[in-house]
């Protein structure tokens, strides 16, 4: 009979001060504005935890086989527990967020509802979606967590858990959303097609066609391990989707029917179909690569191609789902491919992740 996990450490996560978010705001409006790294905002002994290249901590990328590998039920439980724990007591239930009716704490749980519905397990992405901003991120200043804390939180949630999180923390959002736009030209040209059929499927099978990353405190740019690449990119995607109003049919007084209002955060509805859409790529991708190929990778190379397709079902639905609840229709749908593209053209990043994120419309 196996034993059941232990209960893991506590973690410490508490409130920044008034001061220390007013520092970090304005080193982001730096950082946007001007292009000045943010790590001064940053005290002293905390920014050499936030370079990629540093060797305060030994730590291994995040992998094909970590990405699907599957956590057992009592070790989640447990880990996420202790976090939530943490954050409550942090008092994130008592923090605004950007959606109206909802603290910080539903933000992040929501979050990672989102990612256990792209993944369909239990497992470290589901985990660092709860966490995603406990060190803060280039649009949340006010981190729960000092980047030193890396190795406690590491102890408590796992490896692969706290280094989503920190890449989450110190990827520049924007220069992120940028780089998967860029990967892509044709956006959603060719969404919910089979993807034998698409003209630009298999895009991700060399490692110049992956997203570059760029780390907003310090400046460095760092080709990921494509599963980061895929993680980060779902990570986001459920971020903004979390936040978006629901889909309202438009008022029948005005358009002549109850029909679905395009409207309303169109090119951020249209990001997150984009980057799952994606996501779906890299990870095929990362299924057709020699280290997934190798015989002793079967499970994990079945896997691969298993989330791909649940990533591919998942887009097919949703937009089926706003026809069936909204009337969505072939208008509705060159509206939104359109609007990606306007977001694409957007020059100035304080505009640019306004939008994308549906903060601005």
């Amino acid at each position: 009979m196996a034993c059941r996990p232990g209960k893991p450490p506590a973690i410490a996560l508490s409130r920044p001060g008034v001061l220390r978010v007013a520092r970090g705001a304005l080193a982001r409006a730096g950082w946007y504005f001007w292009g000045v790294p943010a790590a001064w905002s940053l005290e002293a002994h905390e920014r050499d935890f936030a370079r990629w290249g540093s060797e305060v901590l030994d730590e291994s990328p995040v992998t094909a086989r970590d990405l699907v590998e599957t956590m057992d039920d009592d070790v989640f439980g447990a880990r996420f527990d202790a976090l939530y724990d943490a954050l409550q007591a942090a008092g994130a239930a008592r923090m605004k967020h950007a959606k109206r009716g909802a603290s910080f704490g539903d933000h992040l749980v929501e979050v990672a509802r989102w990612l256990r519905i792209f993944r369909g397990e239990e497992c470290s992405l589901v985990l660092a979606g709860l966490g995603h901003t406990c060190y803060g991120s280039e649009l949340f200043p006010a981190p729960l967590a000092s980047l030193t804390d890396r190795v406690d939180v590491r102890r408590t949630l796992g490896a692969d858990t706290e280094r989503l999180m920190f890449l989450y923390a110190t990827t520049s959002q924007a220069r992120w959303y940028r780089e998967v736009l860029r990967c892509n030209r044709r956006g959603l040209q060719h969404f919910g097609e089979d993807r034998e059929t698409r003209p630009n499927a298999g895009r991700y099978r060399h490692e110049a066609s992956w997203p570059i990353a760029v780390n907003f405190y310090t400046g460095e740019t760092c080709r990921l391990h494509g599963a980061e690449c895929a993680a980060l990119t779902l990570m986001h995607a459920a971020d903004i989707y979390s936040v978006l109003a629901r889909p309202v049919k438009s008022n029948p007084n005005v358009h002549g029917g109850g029909r679905y209002d395009g409207r309303r955060q169109s090119e951020a509805r249209a990001l997150v179909l984009f980057m799952v859409q994606e996501a779906e790529e890299m990870v095929r991708a990362l299924a057709e690569s020699p280290e997934m190929s190798h015989r002793a990778n079967t499970r994990h190379h079945l896997m691969c191609r298993e989330l791909s397709e649940r990533l591919g079902r998942w887009r097919a639905d949703e937009v089926n789902g706003w026809r069936r609840d909204f009337g969505f229709d072939d208008g509705d749908w060159r509206h939104l491919r359109n609007a990606l593209e306007r977001l694409r053209a957007r020059k100035l990043d304080a505009s640019f992740v306004g939008h994308a994120t549906g903060a601005l419309r």
